[in-house]
């Protein structure tokens, strides 16, 4: 985050945390205050000057994003990363990847 976002985050930080409190109000408590600048400076202002916005269509922007709307474009950004199994080890990729076992196998090793 750049420092001018820094302070324009800080400035609108009050209408931020207004929208998390209703976003937590609705049993959404994964949606952070970050979560949510970073949905509007990447998504609704991608191509927008953000420091060139005036302040009622940044406090306007922010009460208009639903909790569906970050999830979606989270989902999106998570498709479009380079590297989906970036937290699996080697060796449960390769049980992921793998043949398939059949019925006998998979029970025999269900046992063991």
């Amino acid at each position: 985050m750049s420092m001018q976002h820094a302070q324009l985050f800080e400035k609108i930080r009050p209408a931020i945390d207004s929208k998390i409190a209703e976003f937590k109000y609705y049993k959404y408590d994964a949606i952070s205050a970050e979560e949510l600048w970073r949905y509007c400076v990447e998504k609704k202002w991608r191509k927008k000057n953000v420091e060139q916005l005036r302040l009622y269509e940044i406090i306007a922007t922010i009460f208009a994003v639903s909790p569906s709307d970050i999830v979606s474009f989270n989902q999106v950004e998570f498709l479009q990363s380079d590297n989906w199994f970036a937290e699996i080890n080697t060796e449960e990729l390769k049980s992921l990847l793998g043949p398939l076992k059949t019925q006998e196998e998979y029970v025999v090793s269900v046992k063991d």
